[in-house]
């Protein structure tokens, strides 16, 4: 027989273990119980935040439901369609609150992790192909984000004087190039390799550096720096 929530031992409650533990002790299913209230019959909060997870088949986290749809998500038994709109309002909220204070303002890029945490949190989640940068300054500081463009499912252009123009105005000294692959796979295609190198001969001209190019696939990224290709 399914217990309810108030029949759980006080330590099991996401309420009462956020009060005494704090948020940052409560696991994925916890937190998401907290957003449902309720379960549904013969079913606890508990319980239907953990049978929501389990349609996480990429293994991302609480991430993959950024791309589930209202109706995806009301397919699993007992989430509604008004638990599945506060599931959708609450990633959102998360997502505009690292844009409205950035956590990466005047963050130093010393490195390719550096780099892949901005990104990984900003276009992991992109179901279309887009092109991103991050202007620096002469101590390789973020001035800004930029998205440059944004294409189709497998596809979106690097255009250099856009790029390189969106450097010249923030007056960059330097600038790391991002891109997502919709499919998944992080992996570089020649034409990642060949286009970057084109970019960065393009750059060099200028006098600004081409500090790395990553590619953003789920869950994984890789840095064409870290490859060799630049």
């Amino acid at each position: 027989m399914t217990q309810s929530m108030h029949e759980l031992p006080l330590s099991s409650r996401p309420y009462e273990r956020l009060e005494e533990c704090g948020e940052k002790s409560l696991s994925d299913a916890e937190l998401l119980a907290i957003l449902i209230k309720n379960g549904s019959a013969g079913c606890s909060s508990l319980e239907l935040a953990q049978k929501i997870l389990m349609m996480d088949s990429r293994g991302e986290g609480l991430s993959f439901l950024r791309d589930l749809s209202i109706e995806e998500l009301t397919e699993c038994k007992g989430l509604g369609r008004v638990k599945a709109i506060t599931l959708k309002a609450a990633m959102e909220m998360g997502r505009r609150s690292m844009r409205i204070d950035p956590f990466w303002k005047n963050m130093q890029i010393s490195g390719p992790k550096d780099a892949i945490t901005i990104f990984e949190n900003e276009m992991t989640h992109l179901k279309k192909e887009e092109v991103h940068t991050l202007l620096l300054d002469t101590r390789h500081r973020v001035i800004r984000h930029v998205t440059i463009s944004s294409g189709g499912l497998a596809s979106a252009g690097i255009y250099p004087r856009e790029l390189l123009r969106e450097a010249i105005k923030a007056n960059a000294a330097a600038f790391v190039l991002a891109h997502n692959h919709p499919s998944g796979d992080p992996k570089p295609s020649p034409d990642d390799i060949a286009t970057t190198k084109a970019l960065q001969k393009a750059a060099d001209l200028i006098g600004i550096e081409l500090v790395d190019h990553i590619v953003v696939g789920h869950g994984s990224c890789v840095s064409l720096k870290e490859l060799g290709c630049l």
